[in-house]
């Protein structure tokens, strides 16, 4: 039997907003029904964040967070397609995340066919220059919620999303309905692949949807009708909020009703996944094809369980609503609606697709192939997980606990800041807040940012995201390198969403967790 395998790739999809997974409001029936059919994993953590890390170790199978963060696929790394390549298996990448088309960085490397859909974050800009004639940008930002982020975050993280939401205002006024959307336009082309493909060979698809990241404008946005799960809300749709501290930036209603258009978006998402896997099943692929479904990360939206007060990735704070993600498989002969509890890794995905294919896994793979543990032959493949950004924070996660280890504790010493502030320094141009300089460092050690006055906001972000350092934590303007300066400690089984942290209570499990997280990074770093 020819083996074929399907990655689909939702960006920042929370677990916790499926059905499957335990959600009893939101309307997710076409993954519910392909978890009943396949294997839900409960306890899937990414190894390294954000969205660049997170692939790398994905398509590579390997642990990267010991050693690097957001940079280029380098020659010693060997993806799944490097594997597929000069053996009968056709490749495709069809996507719209537009990390994977930064320059030099090569991560639609080894693929026979790559089609991208233009118009997600940073992509947006290829539409700046098209007219505005329908939308505006006041339309979707309130008075109140400027007057805030103005005196909080300053002048130009404000004047940066009101410059960087032209672009996607000038897709969003042509769009008529949900099948306009990316997500909907990016699965269309992979079911078009999967009609023609040749059924006499193998083949490996991945299927990567930048949706449901932000910007969060699902059809009730652009159509102008109510948010089916915030009917009644009266204000603003702001669809790509100001980042940063929740409770500085927003009401609590308003919050909430950006965590319902986000809820909207992964119910569109849901529906697409629908278009795809009745694909599938029409085409005959159920027979003989894996089919995972995966994400790369959740998304921070709120005080407490949303967010630990903050709204988006504007810390490197590795909390449960960021690092546990959903995955779903499905495969011929597999057992139908099992749930496997064991700990398990993004970094896992590529040496099950290999194994499935028939190639086996690649000896500089450390991860595991899920097969087993979805076959019941092992119940599991480590013992521990870990989550975060390499040298920012770090959880460490095993049965019980969820320890959180900040790399760097908000004292950064200056021989750090000369290793990479050069790259930080340029990275976080469009991170320029207040007179100029930008807070990316606690206690004192602020990078100074230069910058033209006559910089388009492309310009600017263009700069966030080219930067070949190792060093640079993530690509959205306005963060800042802000962490906690003691590590905390969590119950995993008492407090899911760790909002008691037990660390000054619990000093010898702590101490523990520490040597055992220690220990496991000089392995990896001896691997």
């Amino acid at each position: 039997m020819l083996k074929n395998a399907i990655v689909v790739m939702f960006d920042s999809l929370q677990f916790n907003y499926l059905g499957c997974y335990g959600n009893e409001w939101i309307k997710t029936p076409n993954m519910d029904r392909f978890a009943a059919e396949g294997v839900l994993f409960e306890n899937c953590y990414t190894e390294g964040l954000p969205t660049v890390p997170c692939r790398r170790s994905m398509h590579t199978g390997r642990f990267y967070i010991h050693k690097s963060g957001w940079c280029p696929l380098e020659m010693e790394d060997t993806t799944i397609a490097d594997l597929c390549w000069g053996r009968p298996i056709d490749t495709a990448l069809v996507f719209d995340c537009p990390m994977y088309r930064l320059p030099k960085f090569g991560y639609t490397r080894g693929f026979d066919k790559v089609w991208f859909t233009h118009g997600h974050e940073l992509d947006h800009f290829f539409y700046e220059k098209d007219p505005l004639y329908h939308f505006k940008p006041s339309e979707f930002y309130s008075e109140q919620s400027v007057a805030r982020a103005r005196k909080h975050l300053g002048d130009k993280t404000v004047d940066f999303n009101m410059a960087e939401i032209d672009g996607y205002l000038a897709q969003m006024q042509y769009w008529k309905g949900p099948e306009d959307r990316y997500v909907a336009r990016t699965i269309r082309k992979a079911v078009e692949y999967l009609e023609q493909v040749d059924r006499n060979k193998q083949f490996f698809l991945w299927i990567d949807s930048f949706d449901p990241h932000e910007p969060w404008n699902p059809p009730s946005v652009y159509m102008r009708t109510p948010c089916p799960y915030d009917p009644d809300y009266k204000g603003v749709d702001e669809f790509l909020p100001f980042l940063g501290m929740s409770d500085e930036l927003y009401t609590d209603a308003e919050t909430n009703h950006v965590r319902m258009l986000y809820a909207e978006l992964v119910t569109l998402c849901d529906t697409y996944f629908g278009v795809l896997t009745d694909a599938i099943r029409r085409l005959g692929f159920e027979e003989n094809t894996l089919v995972m479904m995966v994400s790369d990360h959740g998304e921070p939206m709120g005080n407490g369980e949303h967010g630990h007060g903050i709204i988006r990735k504007c810390r490197p704070w590795p909390y449960e609503e960021l690092t546990h993600t959903p995955i779903l498989m499905r495969y011929p002969g597999c057992q139908a609606g099992k749930r496997v509890p064991a700990l398990i890794q993004s970094c896992d995905i590529a040496p099950t697709v290999t194994e499935w294919l028939g190639i086996g896994v690649h000896p500089q793979m450390t991860g595991k192939s899920l097969l087993p543990l979805a076959n019941g032959e092992v119940d599991k493949i480590r013992d521990w997980a870990l989550a975060g950004y390499y040298r920012g924070g770090v959880a460490y996660i095993t049965e019980d606990w969820y320890y959180i280890h900040w790399m760097c504790d908000g004292k950064m010493d200056v021989d750090w800041l000369k290793d990479v502030g050069e790259n930080m320094a340029k990275s976080s141009a469009a991170n320029a807040q207040m007179d100029g300089s930008s807070a990316m460092f606690t206690d004192g050690h602020a990078a100074k940012i230069d910058e033209p006055e006559e910089a388009s906001a492309a310009e600017r972000t263009k700069e966030v995201y080219t930067q070949d350092g190792n060093d640079m934590w993530t690509c959205t303007p306005g963060s800042t390198f802000v962490m906690p300066e003691e590590d905390e400690l969590y119950a995993r089984k008492a407090d899911p969403f760790q909002l008691h942290n037990i660390a000054k209570e619990n000093p010898d499990v702590v101490k523990k967790l520490l040597g055992e997280f220690n220990a496991i990074m000089e392995d990896l770093r001896a691997s």
